[in-house]
């Protein structure tokens, strides 16, 4: 992973505690993918509103709404969430572990739908500006890593290593190349494992 030792200067990997054994299966992996998908479509819609704002004029939201997207139908559509986690969850596939290059040439292969700011000046700066991924992550806190980083755990099931998290780290700061934006990735990260070894017999609190 070339030029990573740029992110690992700032973020210590070795310091972040690891996860351990994670028992799981293919069921729960898939779960979390189509939750992922789910939980977008439904919140799409409703993601400039704070709760309260939400709450007066949606109450609480159990369904999809009539979508502007789709004729006035209440039907779920995805947005550049799902679109980048698949993407993420796709190269992953292709090269069995986190390839950043692979990485940020798809995230600049294709329209991107919702897209925001910060993913916007990463694409100038990687694809019409030609800088290397290492050097185009922008100086942002926003969500736009977090959204998508769920997939990047899955090479490491069931036996994380301190690999998990430098991949977490690229694989946020390939985009949002800020502290706050690489701690939110670490700790969902973290909760997801957590999930995803879960056993019933256990309190959700243990």
């Amino acid at each position: 992973m070339a030029h990573a030792v740029s992110y690992f200067s700032r973020w210590d990997p070795s310091v972040i505690p690891l996860p351990g054994h994670i028992q799981t299966s293919p069921d729960r992996v898939r779960g979390m993918m189509l939750g992922l998908a789910i939980g977008d479509a439904l919140g799409s819609l409703t993601e400039a509103m704070n709760p309260p704002q939400r709450m007066a004029k949606y109450g609480e939201i159990t369904d999809y709404l009539p979508n502007p997207h789709a004729g006035g139908r209440s039907v779920g559509t995805p947005s550049d969430d799902t679109q980048l986690a698949f993407w993420t969850l796709e190269s992953l596939l292709r090269h069995r572990r986190l390839d950043p290059d692979d990485l940020a040439d798809t995230f600049c292969s294709s329209h991107i739908y919702g897209i925001g700011d910060a993913m916007s000046a990463f694409v100038r700066a990687y694809r019409d500006r030609d800088r290397p991924w290492y050097e185009a992550g922008q100086p942002s806190a926003g969500n736009g890593a977090l959204m998508r980083i769920a997939p990047v755990l899955l090479p490491h099931l069931p036996e994380p290593t301190q690999r998990l998290w430098e991949d977490v780290i690229v694989a946020t700061a390939l985009t949002h190349n800020d502290e706050a934006a690489v701690a939110s990735s670490v700790g969902f990260i973290g909760l997801l494992c957590a999930c995803l070894a879960w056993s019933s017999e256990q309190s959700p609190l243990s």
